[in-house]
């Protein structure tokens, strides 16, 4: 009786140890994919959004056209993480740049990591020029995501937040 005992006190402790192990593994690891997916579905949202954009101002056929569309930016903000847009012209005109920026941040507030990927969306002729709607700046920069009217004319894109 006292063998049986003991071998179910082994196993107990084997299985426990076993499922330690898994559970400090898989779980960080879990949590981990999960923020690279956000950070994969920020990219895919972006080049979405500057993909129609493009799509309807390299569809203007007269220099009166114009074309209005709404589009999500993507963007996220907390005091762990900021995922933010930003679209500009490129500088002969002839696209529009994307730069996401991916910072995460230390329990202490500190910086921890710092990202940027770029990507590049064409447009039909150079000279094109992208502007903020409601500042009149050049370009945009979403940190927290947003909807915006999208006006394009010839050579002329500009983002009003909404």
């Amino acid at each position: 009786m006292d063998s049986k005992a003991q071998i179910t006190i082994e196993t107990l402790i084997i299985m426990g140890a076993i499922l330690m192990i898994i559970v400090t593994v898989s779980i960080p690891a879990a949590l981990q994919s999960s923020s690279y997916a956000k950070d994969v579905q920020h990219a895919g949202d972006a080049r979405y959004a500057v993909e129609q954009i493009a799509a309807v101002a390299n569809s203007l056929s007269t220099s009166s056209e114009f074309r209005e569309i709404r589009v999500y930016i993507p963007g996220y903000n907390s005091q762990r993480q900021k995922r933010i847009t930003e679209i500009r012209a490129t500088p002969d005109g002839d696209g529009m740049l994307v730069k996401l920026y991916l910072l995460k941040y230390g329990s202490g507030g500190a910086l921890v990591s710092n990202e940027s990927y770029n990507f590049t969306v064409r447009l039909y002729g150079s000279g094109w020029k992208v502007y903020n709607g409601t500042s009149g700046a050049e370009g945009i920069t979403e940190p927290y995501g947003s909807w915006y009217d999208v006006v394009i004319r010839p050579k002329n894109i500009t983002f009003i937040r909404r």
